[in-house]
C-alpha cells in the first residue's frame, strides 16, 4: 500500500503517477503580502467595529483569540496553456494586479498549545458573502487539538460586500471596517491564496499573524462551492507553490461537499466560472496528501459520483462518501444561523420553514476524524481508511435499505442505529434543497428495534465503537455521542 513520507513534497512522490501531472520545475518562491491588524472597537452601529462572521461564542473559554487582518498584495492573472486539451498547465497572463482582501485567524493564545496544524479555510461564498462552515462544523475538534485556523475571503462579491454590504448590514456594523478591500479579478485568488499561506510559514516576517508560532503544515480547506476552487488549486497551483526551501506551501487538502466539477481558472469573465462536466481536470491530478468528502446530497444530487476516485487512481488522494449525511444537517444549521441574525439581520435559518425536519444526524463528528487521519497522514504517513462509496443503481441514483436509508459508504453509528429515514434534501423556500430530512420511524417501527432504552444505548454504542476503530470517529466525539444516547428517551 502506497504511504507518504513525513512532511511529503512533490520531488519525493510524483514518480509514481507523473502521468497526471503538467510539467513543472523548481519555481521561484511566491512572493509575500503586507497586512495590518483591524482592530475590534465596540459601541454603537456608528462606531462599533468588529469582524464580519466573527464567531458568537467566546473564545476565550477555549483559551483562544480571534484576530483579523487586511492582506494586500500582487496578483498574477492565469489562463490554461491549451485549454482545448483540458490540460492543467497554467501561464501567466497578467501579472501583479493589486487586491486587498481579508483573514480571520483564530488562535491558540498560548504558542505552546499549538499543534502545528494550520486549518486554511477558503470562506464560502455561495450566499454572496462570507461563510465559514468548516469551522463551525469542527470548531470543538480544532480548539481542543490547539490547531490554527485561517479564512480567507477569495470572491470578488464577497470581498465587494464586505466593503459596500447593503442598508440593513450597515444597521448593525461599522461601515469604514472594510474600505480597503479590493479584489478586481476572480483569477487573482489563487497568488492570494499561495501568498497568504506563504506567509503564515514565514516565521521571520513581521506581516505574520502567526510569527510566534512554528507552522509545521498548511491543510487548504472547504466546503461546497469553495471545494472547487481546492480542486484547481491542487492541480494547477499547488506544485509550482514553493517555499524558499523547497517545500510546498500548501501540505495537504481537504475538499468538501463540492460535486463534480472545478473552477476554471481563467473565468469568470471570458470563461464560464466552472469547468463543464467531464472535463478531465475535474478530476484531482496532483500529488498533494488529499481527502475528498461527500454527503448523501453531492453523490447524484451534485454529481459528485462522476469524480470518484480512489487510491488506485491517484494513490495520494482518499475519497469518503457519507451515508445518512447531507449538504446541511440541524447542527450546522443552527450554529452557522448565528452570524445571519448578528450580522445581517436575517432569519436564522436559511430554510426556516422546510417540509420535514432537517436531518439530526452530525456531519462534523465524521469530518473531524478525517481532519485528524488527514494530519497524521502528512506528518507521519499513518496510512489513512481506504476510500469509501456508496453503492448505486443503473442510472445513477443511491440503494437505499428496507428503512430506506443508504447503502454502503462511511456509516456513522445513526445509520447503524436508525431512529427514521436521513434524507439527503428537503423542500422548502430558498436554499431549502441543500438541507437534509428526517423521517421518523413510527411508535410501532421504533418499539420493534428498540423494546427498551438499554437495547438502544448499547445497539449504537457498539457502532460508535466500531465508528471509532474504523477511523471516522475520535474517541471526544465518540464518548459526546454515548451521553447523548444515554440521556435519550428511545425506547422508554
Amino acid at each position: 500500500m502506497y504511504s507518504f513520507k513525513p512532511k511529503i513534497n512533490r520531488f519525493i512522490s510524483v514518480g509514481l503517477f507523473s502521468c497526471l501531472l503538467p510539467a513543472i520545475g523548481f519555481a521561484a518562491p511566491v512572493s509575500l503580502p503586507t497586512t495590518e491588524l483591524l482592530p475590534v472597537i465596540p459601541g454603537d452601529p456608528e462606531t462599533r467595529s468588529t469582524p464580519f462572521i466573527a464567531w458568537f461564542l467566546d473564545l476565550s473559554l477555549d483559551g483562544y483569540v480571534e484576530e483579523e487582518y487586511a492582506v494586500s498584495g500582487l496578483a498574477n492573472i492565469y489562463g490554461y496553456v491549451d485549454n482545448a486539451a483540458q490540460s492543467p498547465e497554467v501561464e501567466v497572463i497578467e501579472a501583479d494586479v493589486p487586491y486587498t482582501t481579508r483573514i480571520l485567524v483564530r488562535r491558540p493564545v498560548d504558542p505552546k498549545r499549538f499543534n502545528g496544524t494550520v486549518i486554511y479555510e477558503v470562506l464560502n461564498a455561495t450566499a454572496g458573502w462570507d461563510g465559514d462552515p468548516i469551522w463551525q462544523s469542527n470548531f470543538d475538534y480544532i480548539t481542543r487539538e490547539g490547531a490554527v485556523w485561517v479564512g480567507m475571503s477569495t470572491k470578488p462579491n464577497t470581498v465587494d460586500f464586505l466593503r459596500v454590504g447593503w442598508d440593513a448590514w450597515f444597521n448593525v456594523r461599522n461601515a469604514t471596517r472594510y474600505s480597503s478591500m479590493s479584489m478586481p479579478e476572480f483569477r487573482q485568488a489563487w497568488d492570494m491564496l499561495n501568498q497568504t499561506g506563504r506567509l503564515l510559514k514565514t516565521p521571520a516576517s513581521g506581516d505574520n499573524p502567526l510569527a510566534d508560532l512554528d507552522v509545521e503544515r498548511i491543510i487548504m480547506v472547504g466546503y461546497s462551492q469553495s471545494a472547487a476552487y481546492q480542486v484547481t488549486h491542487a492541480n494547477s497551483f499547488y506544485a509550482d507553490a514553493m517555499m524558499p526551501n523547497g517545500e510546498s506551501i500548501i501540505d495537504g487538502y481537504y475538499i468538501a461537499t463540492g460535486g463534480s466539477r472545478a473552477k476554471h481558472a481563467t473565468g469568470p469573465g471570458t470563461m464560464p466560472e466552472s469547468l463543464p462536466i467531464g472535463d478531465a481536470r475535474n478530476m484531482l491530478l496532483s500529488d498533494a496528501p488529499t481527502f475528498r468528502f461527500q454527503t448523501q446530497t453531492e453523490v447524484v444530487g451534485f454529481g459528485a459520483f462522476l469524480v470518484r476516485q480512489d487510491e488506485h487512481d491517484n494513490p495520494a488522494m482518499r475519497y469518503y462518501e457519507m451515508a445518512g449525511g447531507s449538504h446541511v444537517d440541524a447542527e450546522l444549521d443552527v450554529v452557522g444561523g448565528q452570524a445571519l441574525v448578528r450580522d445581517l439581520d436575517l432569519a436564522p435559518s436559511f430554510c426556516a420553514t422546510p417540509d420535514v425536519p432537517i436531518n439530526p444526524i452530525i456531519i462534523g463528528f465524521v469530518q473531524s476524524a478525517l481532519l485528524e487521519r488527514l494530519s497524521q497522514w502528512i506528518s507521519y504517513g499513518t496510512e489513512p481508511p481506504a476510500s469509501r462509496f456508496m453503492d448505486l443503481l443503473d442510472p445513477p441514483e443511491i440503494a437505499l435499505d428496507a428503512h430506506g436509508n443508504a447503502i454502503g459508504g462511511v456509516r456513522p453509528p445513526q445509520i447503524e442505529v436508525p431512529l427514521g429515514t436521513y434524507l439527503p434534501n428537503n423542500t422548502g423556500p430558498g436554499f431549502c434543497f441543500l438541507f437534509g430530512g428526517f423521517d421518523s420511524f413510527d411508535d410501532e417501527t421504533l418499539s420493534s428495534l428498540y423494546p427498551n432504552h438499554g437495547t438502544y444505548v448499547n445497539q449504537l454504542a457498539r457502532e460508535i465503537k466500531r465508528s471509532e476503530k474504523e477511523g471516522f470517529l475520535l474517541r471526544e466525539d465518540a464518548a459526546t455521542q454515548r451521553r447523548k444516547a444515554a440521556a435519550s428517551n428511545v425506547g422508554k
